[in-house]
C-alpha cells in the first residue's frame, strides 16, 4: 500500500478533499455532494452537515494520501467514511434564489438591520460572481465584495476555482455588511437582475487590515477581479494603494481578464490614481492646493455643497500643513476624494459630521449607499447643533491693509499691543512673576507676497494688517546690478508659503510705520520659543542675511554664518560678498554719521602710561595701564583659582574664568557667542584678544573677582579712517599696526569717546618724545597709507598732515596701492555726502 504524505487544502464538500502532494500536485480525493450548499440546494442531511462541519478541522494539516483507495488518513483513521441515513434540514437563506429572483425583501430586510455591522461566517462556495457563507451553522448569506468586482471571465477560468478552493474555501471571514447590488443572471436566454448583498471582507485573523486584505489582493493581482468605484472613493488609503499596485501589475503582465489586453469597461478605461501630498493652500472650504512630489494640485470636493467663511477656517485647521491621500477618479473633470494619512480620517465625512457640508443627492460619484451614509453624518450634526446649525457663528475678519484705511484702526491696534507689552511688564513687577522680553501674539498668515511683504490676521483684535520681518534683508533690493539674484527672492516665497501659509503663528510686533501702514517684528512657529524664530529659518537656507544695523542674535549670526559657508541659497554667488561688503561698508558709514553727534571730547587731556595688549585690527585694539598693582595681584590670585564648572545653559553675557588656548593659563573672560557641542567664543576682559574654548575649560567666576573693573579699554587710533575687515588690505593693515603697536609701552592721550560703545579714541607716542602730533602713531599710520584722514570731525588736527596722505596716494602706499580704492573712496564720499 503506497502512502503519499499531502497536506489538506480544503473541504469541498463531506467526503471531498482538495490536497496538495509533496510533488506540490494538487488533487480532489473523493466523490463528494455537487453544489453542495449554495443559494438553491439549502436542504440537506444533517448527518451530512455535521460530518462537513467536523472535517473542516482537518483543513492546514499534514495527512497520507493512499491512491488506490482514494483514502486519506490522519493517525491511521480514514477520514473519507459513509454517512449514515438521517433527517433533512433546511438552512436558512439570506440572498435570492436563482429559481426566484424577485423574491428580494429578504435582502431589503437583513440590510436594514444589518447595515455596518461585523458578524463572522465561514466561506463554503462560490457561484457566479457570489460568494456563500455558513453563518451560525444554519445559515447561508450569500453577499458580493463590496471593493472589488470579481470578474465575469474570471468564473469561467478552472484557475480562479483553483485559487479559490485552494486558498479561501473553509476560511472563516469577518464580515461587514455595506449595502446591496444588482447581480445579472441569465435565466432561459433572459437577463434577470436580482439583489444581493454587499459588503466589506477579510480574514478574521489578519492582523492589520489597514494595510493590507489578502482576499482582496490576491483575486486582483491574478487579474480575475478588478477594483470597483466605492473601493476608489471609499477605501482605506492603504488598501486602495495596494489594490491598485496589484491592478496595475496583472495588466502588465497580461493575467486573467487583461489576457487581451485591457477590456472595454468606461470603469477600467477612467484614468485613476492615487497620490500622497500636503496641503498648503484652502482656497475655499472644499477647494484645496496640495503638493505632491511633481506637481500642484487644485483639489476640489464636488460631492459635497459647502460655503463660508467659518467653514473654511474649520477646514484649514483641520487641514492645512496635513499629509493626505489624494484619490483621482476620471480625467476630463476628474472626481476628487481626499484622507489624512494620520489617521485615515475621509474629509468629505468630517465636514459633513461637523456641521460644515451636505451631501450633494444625485451626484453621478456619489453611491445611493454613500448618499444615505453621508445624510447619516448630516442628521447628526444637526441634532448637536454643530457647524452651520450652530447659534453661535463669530469669525470676521476686518482688513486694515489699505494703505488709507487702515492707518486709523492701525495706530490704534500698535498702541494697544505697547498698552499690553507694558501691562504684562507690570503686572510681573507687582507679583513676582518672570515676564519674558517678547509679547506675543497669535496670528493667522493670509498671504505671502514676493517682496517679503505678509498679510497677517491678529486674531485678537479680528484685523488683517501688512507686515514686515525686522533686521533682514530682500533680496530682490539688488536686482538690478545683480538679476539672477531674483531666483533665490522667489525660492524665499515658496519656502515662506510651505511653511507658514495659512498657519497659526505667533509674532512679537516690535514697531509701526504709519507712513508705510506696516508693521515689523519677528514670527515664531511655536508659543515661547526662540528656537522656532523664523529669520532662523531664512538665514540658515541662504534667503537672506542680517543687516549691519542690526541688533544680532547669537542663533543668527551662526545661522548665516552655517549658510555661508555651506553656500546655500545666494551664498553660492561669486557677488554674495561684494553685497555683503557694500551694506556694511554703507551702514557703517551711516552708523558713524549718525553717531558723530554722540561723541564726547575730552577737555583735559591727560597723558596716560599703557602697554597696548591686543591689536584685533586698525578699527580695534585694546589698551591697560602701565605700573598697576591691581592687575599684577589679580593675576597671581587668579593663577591658583579652581574651574568650578558653570551651571547650564551658558548664555552670552555670561562672566567667567577661562583657559587661553596659547599658554594653558586661567584669565577673567566674558562669553560672546555659543556654539554646538559645547564650544564658546570667549574675551578676555584684562586683554582684549578673543578664543574658542570648550565648557570643559571654563568655571564660574569667584565672587571675589567680579568687584574688580575690567583692565583694558578698548580703542581706535583718533581723527583717522581705516579700511573695514571685509576690504582685503585690512589684515595686512592689522599686521603692520601690530609691528607699531602691540606690546609696547606708549604715552597716550584720550582725544574723544563714543558714548554708545564706551570705545576711546587715541593718540599713541613712545615714551620720552615731545607731546606733538607729528611724533604720534597716528601720524605714522597716516604715512604708511593704513588709514586716511577722517573728515567727518569737526575739528581734526590731523588736517594739517593733508600733504602726507597725499604724498601716500600718489605713490600707492599701503591701502592706495589697491586699484578699487579711489573708486572705492568716492563712493564712501558720496554715501557720506548723501547722508548729511
Amino acid at each position: 500500500m503506497a502512502l503519499q504524505p499531502c497536506k489538506i487544502l480544503s473541504i469541498i464538500s463531506p467526503n471531498q478533499f482538495m490536497i496538495q502532494t509533496q510533488q506540490s500536485k494538487i488533487l480532489i480525493v473523493g466523490d463528494g455532494i455537487p453544489n453542495f450548499l449554495t443559494r438553491d440546494n439549502l436542504i440537506v442531511k444533517q448527518k451530512t452537515l455535521q460530518t462537513f462541519l467536523e472535517q473542516l478541522q482537518y483543513v492546514n494539516k499534514d495527512a497520507l494520501y493512499i491512491s488506490k483507495q482514494n483514502q486519506i488518513q490522519i493517525n491511521s483513521i480514514d477520514l473519507i467514511q459513509n454517512i449514515d441515513d438521517s433527517d433533512e434540514i433546511q438552512l436558512n437563506l439570506v440572498g435570492v434564489k436563482n429559481k426566484e429572483p424577485k423574491a428580494s425583501s429578504i435582502i431589503d430586510d437583513y440590510i436594514r438591520q444589518m447595515r455596518n455591522k461585523t458578524i463572522k461566517a465561514i466561506m463554503v462556495s462560490f457561484e457566479s460572481n457570489s460568494l456563500n457563507f455558513l453563518y451560525q451553522n444554519n445559515t447561508i448569506i450569500s453577499l458580493v465584495p463590496n471593493a472589488i468586482i470579481i470578474d465575469d471571465f474570471a468564473i469561467k477560468d478552472q484557475e480562479y476555482t483553483k485559487l479559490m478552493q485552494t486558498e479561501w474555501l473553509n476560511k472563516e471571514f469577518s464580515i461587514t455588511f455595506k449595502g446591496t447590488s444588482i447581480m445579472s443572471i441569465i435565466q432561459n436566454d433572459n437577463v434577470i437582475n436580482i439583489p444581493i448583498l454587499r459588503s466589506e471582507l477579510h480574514l478574521t485573523n489578519q492582523p492589520n487590515i489597514e494595510l493590507s486584505n489578502e482576499f482582496y489582493s490576491s483575486l486582483v493581482q491574478t487579474g480575475y477581479a478588478y477594483i470597483s468605484d466605492w473601493g476608489k472613493l471609499n477605501l482605506s488609503q492603504n488598501s486602495y494603494q495596494l489594490l491598485y499596485q496589484c491592478q496595475q501589475e496583472a495588466k502588465r503582465l497580461n493575467l486573467g481578464m487583461w489576457k487581451t489586453g485591457e477590456l472595454d469597461r468606461s470603469m477600467l478605461n477612467s484614468f485613476t490614481s492615487q497620490l500622497q501630498g500636503q496641503v498648503i493652500e484652502i482656497v475655499e472650504a472644499n477647494q484645496f492646493y496640495i503638493k505632491t512630489k511633481t506637481e500642484k494640485l487644485n483639489v476640489k470636493l464636488d460631492r459635497i455643497f459647502i460655503e463660508g467663511l467659518e467653514a473654511k477656517e474649520f477646514t484649514r485647521k483641520l487641514l492645512i500643513g496635513k499629509q493626505v491621500h489624494v484619490l483621482q477618479v476620471g480625467d476630463n473633470t476628474p472626481l476628487y476624494s481626499i484622507q489624512l494619512i494620520e489617521n485615515n480620517l475621509d474629509i468629505e465625512e468630517e465636514l459633513i459630521l461637523n456641521g460644515w457640508a451636505t451631501p450633494k443627492e444625485n451626484h453621478p460619484g456619489l453611491s445611493k449607499f454613500k448618499y444615505q451614509q453621508l445624510l447619516q453624518l448630516n442628521q447628526i450634526a444637526k441634532q448637536k447643533k454643530l457647524g452651520q446649525y450652530s447659534q453661535e457663528l463669530t469669525w470676521r475678519v476686518e482688513d486694515q491693509t489699505d494703505s488709507k484705511q487702515g492707518k486709523c484702526v492701525n495706530e490704534i491696534i500698535w498702541s494697544n499691543i505697547c498698552r499690553d507689552k507694558q501691562s504684562a511688564k507690570q503686572s510681573g513687577m507687582s507679583t513676582g512673576i518672570s515676564i519674558k522680553d517678547d509679547y506675543q501674539l497669535e496670528v493667522l498668515i493670509d498671504k505671502i507676497h514676493f517682496n517679503g511683504l505678509i498679510q497677517m490676521t491678529i486674531l485678537k483684535y479680528h484685523s488683517m494688517i501688512n507686515f514686515q520681518l525686522n533686521g533682514i534683508t530682500n533680496l530682490h533690493e539688488f536686482e538690478k546690478s545683480f538679476p539672477s539674484i531674483i531666483k533665490y527672492q522667489e525660492q524665499r516665497q515658496n519656502y515662506t508659503y510651505n511653511l507658514l501659509m495659512q498657519r497659526n503663528v505667533w509674532v512679537n510686533f516690535e514697531h509701526f510705520n504709519i507712513q508705510e501702514n506696516q508693521f515689523y517684528g519677528k514670527i515664531y512657529l511655536k508659543k515661547n520659543n526662540k528656537d522656532t524664530d523664523f529669520i532662523i529659518n531664512l538665514l540658515q537656507e541662504g534667503f537672506t542675511f542680517l543687516k549691519s544695523n542690526f541688533d544680532y542674535y547669537d542663533k543668527y549670526e551662526e545661522a548665516q554664518k552655517q549658510a555661508e559657508e555651506d553656500k546655500k541659497g545666494f551664498w553660492n554667488e561669486s557677488y554674495a560678498q561684494f553685497i555683503i561688503d557694500f551694506i556694511h561698508n554703507k551702514q557703517s558709514l551711516k552708523k558713524q554719521v549718525s553717531t558723530t553727534e554722540h561723541i564726547q571730547e575730552h577737555d583735559n587731556q591727560l597723558i596716560e602710561q599703557i602697554i597696548v595688549t591686543v591689536v584685533n585690527d586698525c578699527n580695534e585694539f585694546y589698551i591697560r595701564r602701565l605700573n598697576n598693582p591691581e592687575f599684577e595681584d589679580l593675576e597671581i590670585q587668579i593663577e591658583n583659582a579652581k574651574l568650578i564648572p558653570l551651571k547650564k545653559p551658558v548664555k552670552k553675557g555670561t562672566l567667567c574664568l577661562a583657559k587661553f588656548s596659547e599658554d594653558n593659563r586661567v584669565y577673567r573672560a566674558q562669553v560672546i557667542q555659543a556654539f554646538k557641542n559645547d564650544r564658546f567664543l570667549v574675551k578676555f576682559i584684562d586683554y582684549g584678544n578673543n578664543d574658542e574654548v570648550g565648557y570643559q575649560e571654563m568655571g564660574v567666576l569667584p565672587s571675589q573677582f567680579t568687584s574688580i573693573p575690567q583692565q583694558t579699554r578698548m580703542c581706535t587710533l583718533a581723527y583717522l579712517r581705516f579700511p573695514p575687515q571685509t576690504h582685503e588690505f585690512s589684515e595686512e593693515a592689522a599686521d603692520i599696526l601690530r609691528d607699531l603697536i602691540l606690546e609696547q609701552p606708549f604715552d597716550c592721550k584720550v582725544r574723544y569717546t563714543e558714548k554708545s560703545t564706551n570705545r576711546h579714541f587715541v593718540t599713541l607716542q613712545h615714551q620720552g618724545q615731545l607731546d606733538e602730533l607729528q611724533f604720534t602713531i597716528n601720524k605714522i599710520v597716516l604715512d604708511r597709507g593704513l588709514g586716511r584722514i577722517d573728515h567727518r570731525q569737526p575739528y581734526n588736527p590731523l588736517k594739517q598732515f593733508l600733504n602726507s596722505e597725499l604724498d601716500a596716494k600718489a605713490n600707492g602706499i599701503g591701502i592706495w596701492g589697491f586699484d578699487d580704492c579711489l573708486e572705492d573712496e568716492k563712493q564712501f564720499e558720496d554715501e557720506y555726502d548723501f547722508y548729511q
